[in-house]
């Protein structure tokens, strides 16, 4: 067993931290198994319960592991990892994973578009939309809520079957795909609502979408709003650096 040297200039909190992220790496436990307990922990390692608490912060904000009070440390589920270069419905994304996608429809309504949605979808002044209101769910694990906004002129009815992929019934009741998508992520907390469709506590960390999905030729098809659990998803880019002549 690695032990600790308290002769290097590098926080015993850091390298507890570098130990235990090894041995949940290896692969010998999955996601949702029982780790251990601060005060396991603190007597293998022979340092302060803060030092421990530290050590263990890094891990959850490492997405590593789930701190539950009264029950002890669990490795957290693996996060979906979504490569952001590739264009994906939520469906998609879930069945490369060796997932089971799942809707929850909440809602189906025909409504006048927030101006932001408008100018997303580059209506017209008196132009509806079509909003779907869902939770998005893999292995019937609430991951993402979702509020999707289709122009009217689609011809897209509200009693169509909206429990699966979007893009595919777009693609199936208009003949027109999507091609690419203009998305942006920013951090959030769950709160409200959005807590309480995903079932998690208020304040719980999380990732805001916004994403305008076009066809070949450059229309907008649809505007999605959505908040995900951040413990179960995360966005991978590979970035090329520009050079200047």
């Amino acid at each position: 067993m690695q032990q600790l040297n308290r002769e290097l200039p590098i926080p015993l909190y850091y390298q507890i931290f570098q130990m235990l992220e090894a041995e949940i790496l290896d692969g010998t436990r999955k996601s949702g198994d029982y780790y251990s307990t601060e005060l396991e922990l603190q007597e293998r390692f022979q340092v302060s319960r803060a030092t421990i608490r530290n050590a263990l912060t890094m891990l959850e904000n490492s997405g590593h592991i789930n701190r539950i009070t009264g029950k002890g440390i669990f490795l957290a589920p693996e996060k979906l990892k979504v490569d952001l270069p590739n264009l994906l419905s939520f469906s998609e994304e879930m069945k490369r994973r060796g997932m089971t996608p799942g809707s929850r429809l909440l809602a189906v309504a025909r409504m006048d578009p927030p101006k932001a949605v408008a100018t997303a979808l580059a209506l017209g002044q008196e132009e509806q939309v079509v909003l779907v209101n869902r939770i998005r769910t893999g292995n019937q694990t609430p991951i993402v809520f979702s509020q999707a906004y289709l122009p009217m002129s689609l011809g897209m009815s509200q009693a169509l079957d909206y429990s699966g992929s979007l893009y595919e019934l777009i693609q199936q009741q208009t003949g027109r795909s999507v091609s690419e998508a203009h998305h942006v992520i920013e951090g959030a907390v769950l709160e409200g609502e959005s807590a309480e469709h995903l079932g998690l506590d208020a304040g719980f960390p999380a990732l805001r979408f916004h994403r305008t999905a076009f066809d070949e030729s450059g229309r907008p098809l649809v505007y999605e709003d959505g908040i995900i659990r951040a413990d179960m998803y995360s966005y991978e880019i590979r970035l090329r650096k520009g050079f200047e002549s």
